[in-house]
């Protein structure tokens, strides 16, 4: 089991913004993919490791900027 609430819904809309674990989780992924591509010369990579890391940080990155979308209109929803 998760640690909170959120966790334990089934739908993806139901964590968006809501669960703190989710988001802590996500940011550390972003954060260690980008200084994997910051720390390492990947152009020595093969060609499927470089794009595979791009997408990731992509996409860690896009959910990220979900997560603190919906984060915000929670936050000024309550107000």
């Amino acid at each position: 089991m998760m640690a909170c609430e959120f966790c334990v819904g089934t739908f993806f809309k139901e964590k968006l913004g809501r669960c703190q674990q989710c988001m802590g989780i996500n940011l550390f992924l972003l954060l260690g993919g980008l200084a994997i591509y910051l720390s390492f010369n990947i152009s020595t990579w093969l060609a499927v490791q470089q794009v595979t890391l791009i997408l990731f940080i992509w996409v860690t990155g896009l959910l990220m900027m979900m997560h603190l979308m919906a984060w915000c209109f929670y936050y000024f929803k309550k107000t």
